[in-house]
Order: structure tokens, then sequence, then C-alpha cells
């Protein structure tokens, strides 16, 4: 089912065919940056690497939108 929602923090979920684009900054933080031009820190969980919670949020945007 398209447009379904995807929690990117703590009680913040975006609908995920508005999010253009999922990177990590240098500085250490995993970002989603939405259509309306919107940047959202995404919540890394204990124990999980910046780039395992960036390909999880990509993984969560591709089953979304399936």
């Amino acid at each position: 089912m398209a447009n379904q929602f995807v929690e990117i923090r703590d009680g913040t979920a975006v609908i995920a065919a508005n999010i253009n684009k999922v990177w990590v900054s240098n500085g250490g933080e995993v970002f989603v940056k939405l259509r309306d031009g919107a940047v959202y820190t995404v919540d890394v969980a204990y124990g999980e690497t910046l780039f395992q919670a960036s390909t999880r949020i990509k993984t969560q945007i591709e089953a979304a939108l399936a």
C-alpha cells in the first residue's frame, strides 16, 4: 500500500512518499529530507551503527511504497 507512514523518531512519523533523501552526516547523525525541505534526525537504536540505521529507514521506505 503506497503512502504508508514511516516512524523516524519516537512519536514522529512521515509519509514514505514524501521522503526525498536519507543520509549520514559527518557529525554522526542520520537525517531524512522531505519534499517540502524539512529535515529530521532519525533515531538510532542502542547498539545500531549509523549505516544500519540508514539502511533500516531505507528498507522501511521501500516496504511502505511497495
